[in-house]
């Protein structure tokens, strides 16, 4: 293989690309000031440096930012699986899957009679463009929402219905991809990624379980060298490379993996009683990746999805504009369509906040023993901080992304919308990337806005003393 000899980089090279790393921090701290959404920041500075701009960055650097972006997401995933709180994963994994179940089959079904009936296109074009608006973008999602946000049951909730929403992604984009080569549609395509992603749910916390009680019944003078920063720092990227390899040659998401990762360490270490100045996962995590993550990883892969959208399709096709106000209906009910999941916080019950099934309220809030016997004053859970309609609308909102996922899945859907050839353009294809800019622009502003007016979680008022009393003893 020959070797590539070290050459000194063109000194424009240098400042095209320095510019860049520093401008999408620029832009990023510019919107999270005035929008409280700096990913839009990132996002500007890639379109207007990616090739459908000014194409002043080379393909081989463009290409290198994708990949450095995507570990980017990837340590999103792997530090929303830190923060997770399992117990409130399990107890609401019902309503994660209604909130993804739905997040999915409204857009498509959407899709399919508005495309269809509406703008005349063919039926398996319209199914394509909805296909990739069923997805939510995970990336975004995460890093619009902070931790505090996370640990809560919306938040919980919300992570794991945008996990199942990348899962059933995947599934579509296999079955697209076998459609776009016209050959038979094996069931292996659908059944494998469904049945391997249900293995991992079901046999990953089993395994962190085991490990756990393993590392418990070892003596803490044994175990003490494990809390050294540079060996959890060790351990997390082994486990984080571990997991997202094998969950992506078994046939699920590798955004899975890595949110399994995070989740499996957490359990396994946080619970289990570090000795003095030691470190957790999550406290390394914090001290030496996330000031990287937020300076250069998430940075990138949010530029790298602006530098990734073909906009000048946006503005006409074949000579007509009337792809326009087609994309802008288009991506309004896309948006709609997301944000109605969220309604489902709205009639699923939560014995906490003292809500049954449909608005009922219930006499008596169910209220942990554990809290009543401290003699404290439970605070109000984040349902009641939010209130509901809050509640159903940040995790209507926060759905509304789309991003990369939808992307990977217009890609991989050209030759079903229309597309044939290289720089091809088509009206499916462009209301498509329409929907899928305005619903991650729209999504990250509204959300932005949403969580700027509200108390952060922990500083609501707390319920009266008397409620605890009232509830008797179980």
């Amino acid at each position: 293989m020959p070797t590539i000899a070290y050459t000194t980089p063109e000194v424009p090279l240098i400042l095209t690309v320095g510019s860049f790393l520093y401008l999408v921090n620029v832009a990023e701290a510019v919107f999270a000031r005035f929008l409280n959404a700096g990913l839009l920041g990132s996002l500007s500075v890639g379109i207007l440096f990616g090739p459908e701009v000014s194409n002043i960055i080379p393909e081989a650097i463009q290409s290198a930012f994708v990949t450095i972006g995507y570990i980017g997401l990837l340590l999103i995933v792997f530090e929303a699986g830190l923060s997770t709180n399992p117990s409130m994963l399990f107890d609401n994994i019902l309503l994660s899957c209604a909130i993804a179940l739905s997040g999915m089959f409204l857009p498509i079904g959407i899709s399919m009679l508005l495309l269809r009936f509406g703008f005349g296109y063919p039926l398996l074009q319209s199914f394509a463009a909805g296909a990739a608006l069923s997805s939510t973008s995970l990336g975004t999602t995460l890093a619009m929402l902070k931790p505090a946000y996370r640990r809560t049951r919306t938040g919980t909730v919300l992570m794991a219905a945008a996990l199942l929403d990348d899962i059933g992604g995947l599934v579509i984009a296999a079955i697209l991809s076998q459609l776009s080569a016209a050959s038979s549609l094996s069931s292996n395509i659908i059944v494998r990624p469904i049945l391997v992603s249900l293995g991992f749910a079901f046999g990953v916390p089993i395994f962190a379980f085991i490990l756990r009680s393993a590392l418990k019944r070892i003596p803490c003078a044994a175990t003490s060298r494990l809390f050294l920063p540079n060996a959890q720092l060790f351990i997390m990227a082994v486990a984080l490379s571990g997991f997202v390899a094998g969950a992506k040659y078994a046939g699920t998401s590798e955004l899975f993996g890595a949110y399994l990762a995070g989740a499996s360490l957490a359990h396994i270490f946080t619970p289990l009683s570090a000795p003095a100045n030691m470190a957790t996962p999550v406290l390394a995590f914090d001290k030496h990746i996330m000031p990287v993550l937020q300076a250069l990883f998430s940075p990138l892969f949010f530029a790298s999805i602006g530098s990734a959208l073909p906009i000048r399709s946006l503005g006409a096709v074949d000579g007509s504009s009337r792809v326009i106000w087609r994309g802008l209906v288009y991506s309004l009910l896309m948006g709609l369509a997301k944000l109605a999941v969220g309604l489902w916080l709205l009639i699923w019950p939560d014995r906490v906040s003292g809500h049954g099934w449909f608005w009922r309220r219930l006499s008596h809030p169910h209220i942990p023993r554990e809290e009543i016997d401290l003699g404290e004053s439970p605070p109000v859970p984040d349902e009641t901080e939010l209130t509901r309609t809050r509640s159903a609308a940040l995790v209507g909102i926060a759905m509304m992304a789309r991003g990369e996922i939808a992307l990977i899945v217009a890609e991989i859907s050209r030759p079903l919308l229309g597309i044939h050839e290289p720089g091809q353009a088509s009206e499916p294809f462009a209301i498509v990337i329409w929907a899928t800019l305005l619903n991650t622009a729209g999504g990250a502003v509204f959300l932005g806005l949403l969580l700027t007016r509200q108390k952060p979680i922990g500083e609501g008022r707390r319920q009266e003393t008397e409620v605890a009393v009232a509830v008797p003893a179980t």
